[in-house]
């Protein structure tokens, strides 16, 4: 019952987030003379999951699910739990754990591992190289990966519900969770890569004003149906 009541609060906030990022990454995007590596990295993975090849088909399912317990074991040791077992195969992989909390299995639906895993690589190697020249190739493998995560995981929610979704408190509450997370992480990755184009306060001030305007809406269809309610059961 805590989760759900959370999850009512959470879900005009989630979709506030949500539409407010959606606007924001549309517009930033659009100036393709700076983001035309990442539109094209996406635009690649794209191609390559949604073209009808069984091989494509495994090979995507494959390192998704790698990347999937591979986000369930770190969440793990960032939460203080102790990983024993990860076994990744074609069909689907596990993680055994000691213990587990909504973090721990929520993070692979909010968490763009491979992205994530560019982006340290670039920063790392940019205290020892000059990485300014291949910046556009990370930046186009930061678009693949993004394209990837949004792909696979909307694959993932849309089909049977997930015992993750269920242990970290119920499918309401793990899709607002998950939409409000997955929201901010995306705008907080594009304003890594462009920080010129992305403003974190215009992102919080429209999602802010977005969620009042969901919310409103929101209580003015109680509000309908709770006297449509009344009319009805006095007559």
């Amino acid at each position: 019952m805590n989760k759900f009541l959370t999850a009512l609060i959470l879900s005009p906030l989630a979709a506030g987030a949500a539409f407010a990022a959606a606007i924001l990454i549309f517009s930033a995007l659009s100036n393709l003379k700076i983001t035309f590596p990442l539109v094209l990295g996406a635009a690649v993975y794209c191609a390559v999951h949604f073209y009808p090849s069984s091989a494509g088909t495994r090979t995507s399912r494959y390192f998704y699910v790698l990347a999937h317990e591979l986000s369930h074991a770190l969440a793990a040791l960032l939460s203080g739990v102790k990983v024993r077992k990860i076994a990744v195969k074609k069909t689907g992989g596990c993680v055994t754990l000691n213990a587990t909390n909504a973090f721990i299995s929520l993070a692979p639906y909010f968490i763009p591992f491979y992205a994530v895993a560019a982006g340290l690589l670039y920063s790392l190697a940019s205290f020892f190289l000059d990485m300014v020249p291949y910046r556009p190739f990370f930046t186009a493998l930061a678009g693949f990966f993004l394209a990837f995560h949004l792909l696979n995981t909307l694959n993932i929610l849309t089909g049977p519900v997930q015992s993750d979704l269920k242990k970290a408190g119920g499918v309401f509450f793990s899709f607002s969770l998950v939409t409000l997370l997955n929201s901010l992480c995306l705008v907080l990755i594009l304003k890594l890569i462009f920080p010129g184009l992305i403003s974190l306060k215009a992102y919080a001030a429209r999602a802010w004003t977005d969620t009042e305007i969901i919310l409103g809406w929101a209580l003015t269809a109680v509000s309908y149906l709770y006297n449509t309610a009344r009319i009805y059961l006095q007559a």
